[in-house]
């Protein structure tokens, strides 16, 4: 088996979209329009826009696109509550400069740069996208 790519099921498609691009200065790659977008780091984290199923789901009784199954399994987990326990952990070289990049931005809660040293010293900065998901940004040390 290997990893296809990591995503995130949002109903805030394109404010999700504007904050990684701002956040990782590079543009998506767009799958299908209005619902599926990929950022490529080697590995892949795409953005899936939970809200365009939602309308095509709604839209006829009789639905081609969607087995019975999918549709059955895509109502009940809209009930489950937002988990968001997964980090994704990004390095910078400069790790000062892309923290106080990323505050000018504006756009989420920029953390204080943080020092933990366990098996050896680590420096990183926390961001938040818009679902709550954490962004760790991580990098040599910045003094």
């Amino acid at each position: 088996m290997e990893l296809c790519c990591i995503y995130i099921e949002t109903e805030k498609f394109k404010e999700v979209i504007d904050f990684y691009e701002k956040v990782f200065q590079i543009k998506g790659k767009v799958y299908t329009e209005n619902r599926w977008i990929e950022f490529d780091f080697g590995s892949k984290l795409s953005i899936y826009n939970k809200k365009y199923d939602t309308e095509l789901i709604n839209k006829k009784k009789e639905n081609t696109k969607f087995s019975q199954t999918y549709i059955e399994n895509f109502k009940e987990n809209r009930e489950r509550p937002l988990n968001n326990i997964v980090t994704f952990n990004f390095y910078t070289k400069d790790l000062k400069k892309e923290q106080e990049r990323i505050k000018k931005l504006n756009i989420c809660k920029v953390t204080e740069i943080m020092y933990v040293n366990i098996t050896e010293p680590y420096y990183y900065f926390n961001v938040y996208d818009p679902e709550g998901n954490t962004i760790e940004i991580c990098g040599d040390d910045y003094k």
